[in-house]
């Protein structure tokens, strides 16, 4: 096992991170684990490429963010948002039509960072598909409108055009970035005057972030990585809690100054206009048991009536792929060989159904062919089975077309 790896699996993220600054070979090794086949160090490397101080190392985690893993992607674009390189502008965005909540969070901050003014993480997928898109058949005074209505600032609007130009691929001064990212932070008050660090939560954070990040439920707190806390700034603090606070749709009342006690946040719901459409216990009443107790308590009281309809739409197709899955497996072998798995797919329930009960069909029909001869089948086809089963066998091959005829004239009479 390679040092490099050795060292992720123990979580030394920092010290991975610190040691590839200097050694090309471990640096080397860092990117290589992005792809390495175990998550947890996918992870990791993911993180420690923070400490690499490189923004061109963007080239290389942007790939992660396609990563079948949630947690890697996650990793992903928290390293993307913390180096903010205009290059990732349109990373960023396709990051905000990911699934997962944290993914879109980081990924409308490091947005933030880069185009401030609109929330990123709430804007409506269409406006995101337009910016993706290149803002199709728009003009440039029409691109600056339609960003300006998002809420863009007039001067991120002029850089964000200029970048556009140069289809992002901005050059990086390496030693400024390193430069600015190392210097560090001075607090406008004496050490003297500084508050003890938060002994419930144990870090040994400036007062006025611990101050901002208290605005968060415990829980979710208690989930962000220690190593990216302990970065945090005023402003960073800020920029990541309003983030995180509006993706989970939660509006928080307003702290009292200088609490002793931490207070709970309570969530309240926002005003939303009357809809048309089901409540959401209507929702959950349709979602199959089996699912709803795969998914948390909280996360599911924090489903929107939006994400709900998705949760039981993605479990109706569920259903009926397995429903088509059952169907396929009732065709014969011959049936399955003649048709590619492209065109099988490509059936519905209903069609895979009738080519079903088809192929069963012409199934018995071979069989009494194959006992009777074609024209007794085909008398025999057009009798009811439970009368076929009260007849033997035996009395069956002795009756001759005439009787057959006359027995299914009489069935079809009735």
């Amino acid at each position: 096992m390679s040092e490099t790896r050795r060292l992720l699996l123990e979580f030394e993220t920092e010290k991975v991170g610190k040691k590839a600054r200097k050694d090309k070979k471990v640096k080397n090794a860092l990117v290589k684990a992005f792809s390495d086949p175990s998550e947890t160090i996918r992870e990791r490397a993911l993180l420690a490429a923070v400490e690499l101080n490189d923004p061109n190392i963007v080239d290389d985690v942007v790939k992660s963010l396609d990563d079948d893993e949630v947690d890697v992607r996650i990793a992903a674009a928290e390293t993307l948002a913390w180096y903010h390189q205009p290059r990732t502008i349109p990373d960023l965005l396709k990051g905000l039509k990911d699934e997962n909540t944290w993914v879109r969070s980081h990924c409308a901050a490091g947005l933030s960072k880069l185009v401030s003014g609109p929330i990123w993480a709430r804007l409506p997928e269409e406006d995101i598909e337009r910016i993706m898109a290149d803002f199709p058949d728009m003009v440039e005074d029409e691109v600056r409108t339609f960003l300006l209505a998002l809420k863009v600032r007039p001067k991120a609007i002029d850089q964000f055009m200029k970048w556009r130009k140069e289809d992002f691929d901005i050059e990086v001064d390496v030693d400024e970035f390193i430069e600015d990212m190392e210097t560090p932070i001075i607090l406008e008050e004496k050490a003297d005057d500084l508050e003890p660090p938060s002994a419930k939560k144990g870090t040994s954070l400036p007062p006025e972030v611990d101050e901002i990040l208290s605005e968060l439920p415990d829980e979710l707190r208690e989930s962000l990585p220690p190593e990216d806390v302990k970065r945090l700034t005023p402003k960073t603090a800020r920029e990541l809690v309003d983030n995180l606070l509006e993706s989970y749709g939660e509006k928080v009342e307003e702290k009292k100054a200088k609490k002793k006690k931490r207070v709970k946040v309570r969530k309240v719901k926002k005003v939303k206009r009357v809809r048309k459409g089901p409540t959401r216990k209507e929702l959950l009443a349709k979602i199959p048991k089996e699912v709803l107790e795969s998914v948390p308590e909280e996360t599911l009281n924090d489903l929107s009536i939006e994400e709900l309809e998705a949760l039981m739409a993605s479990t109706g197709e569920t259903e009926e792929q397995a429903e088509k899955d059952k169907l396929i497996s009732e065709l014969p072998h011959d049936v399955r060989d003649s048709m590619s798995g492209e065109a099988i797919a490509k059936l519905t329930k209903d069609e895979l159904q009738e080519l079903v009960e088809v192929s069963k069909a012409e199934e018995e029909e071979d069989e009494l062919v194959k006992k009777y001869g074609r024209k007794k089948a085909k008398l025999l086809k057009d009798i009811p089975e439970d009368v076929l089963a009260g007849i033997p066998e035996d009395q069956l091959e002795e009756m001759d077309e005439e009787t057959l005829k006359g027995l299914a004239d009489a069935m079809t009479h009735e």
